[in-house]
């Protein structure tokens, strides 16, 4: 599905190509969401100003997508499957977003889907927030 980002607050800026995006996923064994590659084509590193959503009784809301790069340094998904793993995150979860108090927010590829699942590396505790991208995005208020 495609999205106005822009509608989101979402400011257009990626160098984000095919070639980088193939890279990427043959490195880490994995197909991304289309809608993802989507927004990171349009906007890499984005930091939507409309993106509350609610997992469980909590809500929170995304503060910065990390830079889609297999360039291993931190704020990049490479950086957060690699040395800047958090322990007790489950196989299959790669992190591809964090709110302001840390919450990672993950793709996981371990579901038939590819849930959105965020993780609290300091309870070590995961909650599902959507079955699939696109229904993360579509659930995202101001």
């Amino acid at each position: 599905m495609k999205y106005d980002w822009s509608s989101f607050g979402i400011d257009k800026g990626s160098s984000v190509d095919e070639n980088k995006i193939f890279q990427l996923q043959k490195t880490l064994g994995v197909i991304f969401p289309e809608s993802y590659l989507d927004l990171v084509t349009f906007a890499d590193e984005a930091s939507p100003a409309m993106s509350s959503f609610s997992y469980g009784e909590e809500e929170t809301c995304v503060s910065e997508f990390f830079s889609f790069s297999s360039e291993v340094t931190p704020h990049t998904i490479s950086w957060y499957i690699g040395p800047g793993r958090p322990p007790k995150l489950p196989n299959g979860m790669i992190p591809i977003a964090r709110d302001a108090g840390g919450v990672l927010i993950c793709l996981n590829f371990e579901t038939t889907n590819v849930a959105v699942e965020v993780f609290d590396p300091t309870s070590k505790k995961s909650h599902t927030a959507s079955n699939d991208f696109d229904d993360f995005i579509n659930s995202w208020q101001e």
